[in-house]
Order: structure tokens, then sequence, then C-alpha cells
């Protein structure tokens, strides 16, 4: 039997801890806040860290410290922050990666979804289908058609596995029902490269590269989500160009260590969609190919859980397995 006093002290204790979790987040941030990128310096997603961490240095007042961490597939940065206090002073960016992971990697050093708590979802950026020009081809059902034709023929580059520019190739061939050699890059900045040179015969590439289809050194075919690109009307979706359902687009979200205190998490949620309005940030990442989502934990976190059994479905059917890259 649980005796009165028992239950006064235990519900003292309660009281207690929720008046302390409510002392620390009505005073956060009072001191630095760091956001780990797992990503070198210089790409779209260190891009949005930077933008973001400088707006809310001005919302808080506070400095936010940008620290790369790259190498491992995500999976070095995801762990370092895994094993952190849950305090909200470090935020982990994902992308697309972090929900892919599970699927190519057998033991990850952490578990997705018990050691996180989403945040929010910053922005999603397309890929699009571009050739070489030379490639005998104008259509997304002509490529599928040379290809189902030339078996094992073309040639196709990716970035690093689990990237969405290599889920979105894979996908290519499991809905369009035939094969190419896949050429791995370090980068999409690599893969463009090899794909100017006539190296490879098409890749799934930035919005950036746009760029040179207007000037005739790629053919576009197709973007990756459900509508046209504003700025590039005539490229149509991957749906429109007869494949029901093709969307594959990268996205970018913040973590923090799963116990982080509820009131801290909405804090960190709020000042971050303040961020995301801004005007500057949002002509910036429009600019770099991103479009600026925001949102809440709750919509973030339905996000991953439906990108893991997506494409961990498709992981499982093109047999795909991690390269480890440090």
């Amino acid at each position: 039997m649980i005796s009165q006093r028992q239950l006064i002290t235990a519900a003292l204790f309660v009281v207690a801890f929720v008046c302390s979790g409510a002392r620390s987040a009505s005073a956060y941030p009072d001191r630095a806040v760091r956001i780990i990128v797992p990503y070198a310096p210089g790409g779209g997603n260190d891009t949005l860290a930077r933008m973001l961490g400088r707006k809310l240095e001005e919302l808080w007042r506070k400095p936010v410290i940008i620290e790369n961490k790259a190498g491992g597939n995500t999976i070095i940065a995801t762990e370092s922050v895994s094993r952190l206090e849950p305090d909200g002073y470090t935020i982990l960016m994902v992308t697309t990666i972090f929900s892919v992971n599970p699927s190519l990697v057998s033991k990850l050093p952490y578990d997705t979804v018990a050691d996180f708590t989403p945040v929010v979802a910053a922005g999603v950026a397309p890929s699009v289908l571009v050739t070489r020009p030379t490639l005998p081809v104008n259509s997304v059902q002509e490529l599928l058609a040379y290809g189902r034709a030339n078996p094992g023929k073309l040639t196709y580059g990716t970035p690093e596995t689990g990237t969405a520019p290599s889920l979105a190739a894979e996908l290519l061939k499991i809905d369009g029902h035939f094969d190419a050699v896949r050429v791995s890059y370090r980068g999409t900045q690599q893969q463009l490269l090899a794909l100017l040179a006539g190296d490879i015969d098409y890749a799934f590439d930035v919005v950036s590269s746009l760029e040179y289809v207007k000037v005739g050194k790629l053919r576009a075919l197709a973007v990756t989500i459900s509508k046209r690109l504003d700025n590039f009307p005539a490229v149509p979706t991957m749906i429109e160009a007869g494949l029901p359902g093709y969307e594959a687009a990268t996205w970018y979200g913040f973590m923090v260590r799963s116990g982080t205190p509820p009131a801290i998490v909405d804090q960190i949620n709020h000042a971050f969609n303040q961020a995301i309005e801004d005007p500057a940030v949002r002509d910036r990442m429009d600019a770099l190919g991103i479009k600026l989502l925001g949102g809440t934990p709750e919509q973030f976190a339905n996000r991953i859980r439906s990108d893991m059994d997506k494409w961990g479905g498709v992981v499982r059917k093109a047999g795909i397995k991690a390269e480890m890259r440090r």
C-alpha cells in the first residue's frame, strides 16, 4: 500500500519538475546555441542554416554558432547530437538522408525515432531530370523507351547514396522498368561537371542547373515535385510526364535531442518560423532553388515517418547499400 505521505511526496516532485521546466523554458536561451550541419560549408544546406542562424541571433539576442560536421552519410553529426543533454542548446540540421539511413545502414549508432524530437521542416528543394543534349531523347517517356531498348547502355550520375537525387534516379528505374549504369560522385557539383562533359547520359540535379538548359548545354525533361517551377514553367513535372505519384525532393529540417522540454521545443519552432518568414531569407533561398516551408513539429514528424516508409521501400527494391565516406 502506498501511504498518504508517499503520494504527497510524489505529487510535490511532479510539481517541482514541471515548475523547473517552465523556468528553464522562460529563460531560454540564456547562452549561445549551436546548430550542427552534417555537411561541409558552402552548399545550399549550409547557406540555409547560416541565414536562419543569423535571424535567430536577432530574435534571441544570443550567439548562434554554426558547426559543420561532415561525413559518414550525416551519421557522424547525428550520433554526436544523440549523446548530448536534451536542453535545446544544440540543434541538428537534418535532410532527407535522415529518414533514409535506417534502411541503408543495418545498425545505426542512434535510434532515428526515439533519440530525436522534430522541431520544424525548414525547406524543400526539387531535383531536375537533365540529360546531355546529344542524347537522342526529348522527354521522360523517350528516355524510358531508350533505356528499355538499350538495357545497361544508359549511364547516370548521383551524389552520395541516400540523397534525394540518388533516390530519384532509383525510383525512376523502378517506375520506368528499365536499367542503367550508375556512376557515383562526391556531390552534385562533380556530377554536373561530368554531365556537361558528356561523361554520363543523365542525372537528377539541382534547380540551378537549369541555367545550362537555357544556353543549350543541357536538356531538361522534368522536375521532381508535383507543381511546375514558377521560373521554368515549360519544364513538366514527372507526374505530367507519365509517372503517376512520382515525387522526390530534398527537404531540410531541424531537430533536437529527445527529452528536450516541450516548451523549449515550441520556442525554437516559433523562432524558426519567424526566421523563415523573413523576405531576405526567402529571396536568397529562392535563388538556390529552395522553397521555404515552416510549420509545426507534428507536421515535420509526419513527413519524416512518411519518407522512412517510402524510401525504405525504394532502398530495398534497388538493393542500395550505404557508401560510408569520411
